[in-house]
């Protein structure tokens, strides 16, 4: 049998994992409406403004959500972030990867009107081997964020407790204090003239992935690495 609580989904535009929830929420709740973004300046959908129900969902979305709208969800609103609470805001794998992180993981927590900061209900971590690249940690990663978002919907339609019951295991569990944005990212990416061999390989490491790559910056123009 459907439950009858009232469900807003955000996911990202061709995104397999997106998808495959929407499919298995469609199963579970009645009461359904999904939203897809694509890019970060995309504008907040009309279709959403008057929405009002029980839980809002937010899997890989690049909506920043008002905190008038977070307080529309009765039970909770939760967001499903790519990186541990060590890791805050943009690029948070990167980062992890030029640290030579042994761990990564994902989180699950409630949203506030400011970015990765709500209180963690769930934390989900996996083992980083010195081999691995960027591909092939954002894949697990990616992996590891649906497995544990099933599970939550999995959770939240049979038991109403279940939200308020992560609350109490995971209540000493806290966010790092710093957070990073778009432009620290793009930053970062940029590679020094005085950098050293070592350096360099470790930023090829955590920045190589298709159209995203370290660049220099010579009279204005970027120039890319390639491999």
């Amino acid at each position: 049998m459907k439950s009858s609580k009232k469900i807003i989904f955000f996911g990202r535009s061709n995104d397999i994992y997106s998808k495959r929830l929407i499919h298995i929420l469609r199963k579970k709740f009645k009461y359904l409406t999904t939203i897809y973004s694509s890019s970060y300046n995309e504008k907040f959908p009309k279709k959403a403004l008057k929405w009002k129900g029980d839980y809002i969902l937010s899997f890989r979305s690049y909506y920043i959500l008002k905190e008038n709208f977070i307080k529309r969800a009765k039970h909770a609103a939760i967001n499903f972030h790519p990186g541990p609470p060590k890791y805050r805001g943009v690029g948070c794998l990167n980062y992890a990867l030029y640290n030579n992180e042994k761990y990564y993981g994902v989180t699950a927590h409630l949203m506030t009107k400011k970015i990765d900061q709500g209180k963690i209900i769930a934390i989900k971590k996996f083992k980083i081997y010195s081999k691995d690249n960027l591909a092939e940690v954002l894949s697990q990663t990616h992996k590891e964020l649906f497995s544990l978002t099933l599970k939550i919907i999995n959770s939240i339609s049979k038991n109403k407790l279940y939200i308020k019951n992560l609350l109490k295991k995971f209540k000493n569990e806290k966010w790092s204090k710093n957070i990073r944005n778009k432009k620290d990212l793009d930053n970062f990416y940029k590679i020094s003239y005085s950098i050293n061999k070592k350096e360099l390989n470790r930023l090829i490491r955590s920045t190589y992935l298709n159209n995203y790559r370290p660049y220099i910056l010579l009279h204005g123009r970027k120039f890319y690495y390639e491999k």
